[in-house]
């Protein structure tokens, strides 16, 4: 039977050379997608490729066999190869197959599978595996063959096999890489210690082996090594943001890369990646790339995407709308370093929607890390390309904000018709204000705070350093006040009270009072490592008192009860000033530029993150800022829900009680599965208790931090002394801080 494919399983796009080149109004190109309508008698379709402008796929029928199928890019009717067989012979079974073009118009096949063979005994039958890698012209008549069984067995598993422009076939396994002989022998071979491994063609005919490791932070570094044949050796070293996935070259691109929502190619001779164009400005989810490929002068992309019937390939032509976008939208721009999933539906879904403007994402960590990706912003608004949007993910906002980058939100929330500060959770706002002023606003928040068991540290929302190493006192020997290290503690506490020690509007600021050497003393109690094996196992444990994960929904509360063991009390992070410990801050936020040129198109994006977020029954995840979608969701998670039998009769256990229905689940480390109850009134009333007291909010500034929690280690090691970091503090961050207004 056939089956006619659709939109949102899978996908090719054909891009034109100009990729996402600006215009000079600064609007990248965007690209509208067509669909191709196509059938095909393949059940799934597991692998695909591009050879002259004709798609091949490689899929399963209902039978477990695999056909090989070309689709010309117009669409229409799937055509099976005639000459393609399987390249087992006898009983076999042929459970995978991979499908790679050719450099030179051929397609590369790749099986393995089982063979069925007497014994040597004459003692029944033996099952041996078998790979296969064929080379196959446009029909499915093989060309070549090569059987690499015996290879396994001298180096290992064989993850690919990939020939070269040369014809020279290279098979990779966990730790190394191979170049073969006719015989299919190792001619050479390669040490690779990546945790992850990819080989690659390039565009000129060269294998390359891409490379993932960490470092003993869990920080990846990626990088593409070459193989040089000559010198038997690794030759060009590519190296490519943390995040990148690459994928195969053609002509002038060595090869191209997805990371961040983004499509990048290296070109030959160029000292870095360049964007092709944004995955966002399809206004669809796409899934993962898998196979980039060259048209007369465009590109090709399949993105392979999973359904209920299998997988599918479902075809797009993308054509690009110059400056102004589709349909003479206008185009915002939005920058980031490093755009969240809800922040990127957000996106989408205006684009779907708003007939007006049309928002263009430049996701910054496609340079590499956050650091990195932070320069490259900054240097790009120095030079005067200014976003009308930012993304305030990591970034330095008090900085901006006092620099003037930043628009005041009040006016616009103030005006609009379907809000006004009543619309939503002020406190929220009013916390995240400078100087009365709102530079960012974000759909949902959570609060941050330490929760402790009643019972050790008693019921309050502050505490000094001192109380807290009160409690610790009556805790289990060994026990550690949080699962914090000391740089972690710090780090919290400073982005906690920023405002007591900068203040950017002056350019100022204050590291040596005795407010800030008790904060430094204080984080002296805690753990020079942080505490491993999950802080819920720990807790569970008694080996930590106090649990740090954010208050970030109505269910909360069942879960820090459940970790602590007790009643619970928001204590908060300590401090000597009297203030409660706890803060704000939004999930994701967002601000505009200043510098706005459509200030109306962006507001319009904004205030769509104000409005209710379309919760469902079975939300329970952090809290909306819009007041009565926050109300909603408190009524109903409070109200328990009791399932009836077919009869309309409430379900009893065993022990007589009415059975409820939960609202959620959830897993945590140390094998702890935890079930969610309509939220009670206590809990609720100690939820907003916590809410009415807090007047602070989470800012955040990365490189102040670091400045601040690198000075520190010294007087965490015993090498300085309290006044001599306090010193030091001050005037590295003085240096910074004058630097930056």
């Amino acid at each position: 039977m056939k089956i006619k494919y659709i939109l949102p399983l899978c996908l090719f796009l054909l891009l034109t050379a100009c990729g996402g080149k600006e215009g000079a109004s600064g609007d990248r190109t965007v690209y509208v997608p067509e669909e191709v309508a196509y059938t095909t008698g393949l059940k799934s379709v597991s692998e695909a490729c591009v050879v002259d402008g004709t798609v091949y796929l490689l899929g399963k029928t209902d039978s477990g066999g695999f056909l090989l199928q070309s689709l010309p890019l117009e669409g229409g009717e799937a055509v099976t190869l005639p000459d393609y067989r399987s390249g087992f012979s006898g009983d076999s079974f042929v459970s995978s197959a991979a499908i790679q073009a050719g450099t030179d118009g051929t397609l590369w096949v790749m099986e393995y599978g089982t063979v069925q063979s007497a014994r040597e005994d004459g003692m029944g039958f033996q099952q041996d595996e078998m790979h296969v890698l064929r080379n196959l012209d446009t029909e499915g008549k093989e060309l070549a063959r090569f059987e690499y069984a015996a290879l396994e067995e001298a180096l290992g598993p064989v993850y690919s096999l990939l020939a070269d422009g040369e014809g020279t076939v290279f098979a990779t396994g966990e730790k190394w890489i191979a170049a073969l002989d006719e015989s299919g022998a190792a001619d050479f071979t390669l040490t690779s210690n990546a945790g992850l491994s990819i080989s690659i063609a390039l565009g000129d005919g060269r294998i390359g082996l891409f490379e993932r490791t960490y470092g003993q932070d869990g920080d990846a570094s990626c990088t593409l090594r070459t193989i040089d044949k000559e010198a038997r050796d690794w030759g060009e070293t590519f190296t490519l943001p943390p995040t990148a996935i690459p994928y195969r070259g053609m002509g002038d691109a060595l090869f191209y890369y997805e990371c961040a929502n983004t499509l990048c190619r290296w070109q030959k001779d160029a000292a870095e990646g360049e964007q092709v164009m944004n995955l966002i400005d399809l206004g669809m989810e796409t899934g993962s790339p898998r196979v980039f490929q060259g048209k007369d002068e465009g590109l090709v992309l399949l993105v392979t995407r999973y359904g209920e019937s299998g997988t599918g390939v479902f075809p797009y032509i993308l054509t690009p709308a110059e400056a102004g976008g589709p349909e003479g939208k206008k185009v915002l721009t939005l920058a980031s370093l490093q755009l969240a999933g809800s922040l990127r539906e957000a996106v989408m879904e205006f684009n779907r929607t708003n007939p007006d403007y049309r928002i263009s994402v430049t996701d910054y960590s496609q340079y590499g890390d956050r650091q990195t990706a932070l320069t490259r912003l900054a240097t790009e608004i120095g030079a005067g390309k200014i976003p009308d949007i930012l993304d305030l993910y990591a970034a330095p906002t008090g900085r901006w904000a006092a620099n003037g980058m930043l628009e005041d939100l009040w006016p616009y929330i103030d005006a609009d018709p379907e809000l006004g500060r009543g619309a939503l959770m002020e406190r929220v706002f009013q916390a995240a204000e400078m100087n009365g002023k709102l530079y960012e606003i974000g759909p949902y928040f959570a609060m941050q705070t330490l929760t402790g068991a009643k019972s050790a540290v008693g019921d309050r929302m502050t505490w000094t350093a001192a109380d807290m190493r009160q409690a610790l006192e009556a805790m289990p020997e060994d026990c550690l006040p949080t699962g914090y290290d000391r740089a972690g503690m710090l780090e919290h506490l400073t982005e906690l009270n920023w405002s007591r020690f900068v203040d950017w509007e002056k350019g100022t600021c204050s590291f040596t009072g005795e407010e800030f050497k008790a904060l430094l003393r204080s984080c002296k109690d805690f753990p020079g490592e942080p505490v491993s094996g999950g802080e819920e196992a720990a807790c569970l444990n008694k080996e930590i008192m106090l649990y740090s994960m954010w208050a970030d929904g109505f269910t909360f509360p069942q879960r820090a009860k459940y970790i602590l063991g007790d009643d619970i009390s928001y204590v908060g992070y300590p401090n000597e000033w009297g203030e409660v410990g706890s803060s704000f801050a939004f999930s994701s936020s967002v601000a505009m530029s200043s510098d706005c040129r459509e200030k109306e198109g962006a507001w319009a994006f904004l205030r769509t993150l104000l409005l209710p977020q379309g919760e469902t029954a079975d939300s329970f995840g952090y809290f909306p800022v819009n007041r009565s979608a926050f109300e909603q969701q408190m009524e109903r998670l409070a109200t328990p829900v009791y399932p009836v039998d077919g009869d309309g009769n409430y379900l009893y256990d065993e022990r007589g009680e009415r059975i409820e229905t939960p609202v959620g689940q959830d897993s945590y480390a140390g094998g702890v599965d935890l079930t969610y109850y309509a939220v009670t009134q206590e809990e609720c009333d100690q939820l907003m208790a916590l809410y009415n007291a807090i007047d602070s909010y989470v800012r955040r500034d990365p490189s102040l931090t670091a400045i601040i929690t690198e000075t520190a280690g010294a007087y965490f090691a015993g090498d300085k002394s309290l006044d001599e970091t306090a010193d030091l503090i001050q005037n590295r961050a003085s240096l910074y801080v004058n630097e930056q207004t």
